[in-house]
């Protein structure tokens, strides 16, 4: 045996039954940390997409990082002077709110679109399953943290 085997109690360490073990124990550590890696950007995208959804103005958005990013880059580069630089600044910080706008729009026309389309699949159902339905849409909206639909007074 080589140095790089070496001994152990006079079994060698890269042995058949060690080997295995060894691309075992790697596989459920890679297995795992995949596992861990996919639950957290899985949490955290729900959670950013709830508070999208619930707030969809509030706090800094993309679009003012992006401004404040885009401002400074152009002063930097075009080597602006102030009143230059706050001159672009302000346009793009009016552009930036504009942006938000258009989201909390945006957002708005999407909360009502699930709306329209869960009135619309409830009218299609026959009236015993539309209960089942609006329980299941229920549980779906609270978890995205919206107000879910009420069934319509035709419906059991």
């Amino acid at each position: 045996m080589g140095a790089i085997a070496g001994r152990f109690n006079g079994r060698c360490f890269v042995n058949g039954s060690t080997r295995w073990r060894a691309w075992l124990v790697a596989t459920a550590i890679f297995i795992l940390g995949l596992a861990v890696g996919i639950a957290g950007t899985t949490w955290a995208g729900l959670r950013i997409f709830r508070q999208n959804l619930q707030n969809p103005g509030s706090n800094r958005s993309f679009a003012d990082r992006a401004a404040e990013r885009i401002g400074a880059d152009l002063a930097d580069t075009l080597k602006l002077n102030a009143a230059e630089s706050t001159r672009v600044q302000t346009i793009l910080d009016q552009s930036a709110t504009n942006l938000k706008a258009l989201r909390v729009r945006g957002a708005l026309l999407a909360a009502a679109e699930l709306r329209a389309s869960s009135e619309k699949i409830a009218a299609t159902l026959p009236p015993e399953k539309r209960v089942e339905f609006y329980r299941v849409i229920t549980q779906r909206y609270e978890r995205l943290g919206l107000q879910p639909p009420r069934p319509a007074n035709n419906t059991p």
